[in-house]
């Protein structure tokens, strides 16, 4: 959340001043306001009591979805005097097969969570698949991903349109001072069956079973993602 108001000539000036300054990141946080405040501008700035997080990293994007998990949330979806209006997609009902288990979860229209799997501190979006005996903990998975029967998925950021082969192992919850250790895995991506993904890996997008010459990717590992 960021909302800045400005007078438009002063806005004009700054940008390009800023522009010109060597070494700024042209950051409205990190540049422009502080350039700003050094210069003798005057600068207001109103304090916010309500809920507020800077997505800005993975732990971020990651912890703000187990703030939604909370007992009471530190968000609630579902105060109607504070609608959060959004794009909902047209899907069938969300199905729990029975033997199935779901705890402490947020499941969107479309989800399956088929017979014996288990669901836990988890959001899943709309039309993710979770296969027989699989098991989905402290985790996002987003739209349209399935896992296959048997994985098991640990404190993991999964992409859309992804496909955990049976069997495979992503991540793991390691509770470490100031390491989260999320593993990521990028859009599109089908992890082959049986493959472990090491605690805090980062699977690049459209992979395929093929780019997996071995079956286990180690602790940190950085697999199919171009250098920067």
């Amino acid at each position: 959340m960021g909302v800045y108001v400005f007078n438009a000539g002063v806005l004009k000036k700054v940008l390009q001043q800023d522009a010109r300054r060597r070494g700024s990141k042209h950051d409205f946080g990190g540049d422009i306001i502080p350039y700003m405040l050094e210069e003798g501008y005057n600068v207001f700035a109103y304090p916010f009591g309500g809920y507020w997080i800077d997505v800005g990293t993975v732990d971020a994007y990651w912890e703000a979805h187990m703030d939604l998990l909370k007992r009471p949330p530190s968000l609630d979806l579902n105060d109607r005097s504070w609608v959060i209006h959004t794009r909902s997609e047209e899907r069938p009902p969300v199905w729990i097969q029975g033997g199935a288990q779901v705890r402490d979860s947020l499941l969107t229209d479309g989800s399956i969570v088929s017979s014996g799997a288990l669901v836990e501190r988890s959001v899943l979006s709309p039309g993710v698949y979770v296969g027989p005996d699989a098991v989905v903990r402290e985790s996002v998975i987003l739209t349209d991903t399935y896992i296959e029967a048997g994985a098991v998925i640990e404190r993991c950021i999964i992409d859309k349109v992804c496909v955990i082969g049976h069997n495979a192992s992503v991540g793991e919850i390691v509770d470490t001072p100031g390491d989260l250790g999320i593993t990521t895995i990028g859009k599109n991506t089908y992890l082959p069956p049986e493959i472990k993904i090491g605690r805090g890996a980062t699977v690049g997008t459209d992979l395929r079973p093929e780019d997996f010459p071995r079956k286990t990717v180690k602790v940190g590992a950085v697999i199919g993602v171009p250098a920067s």
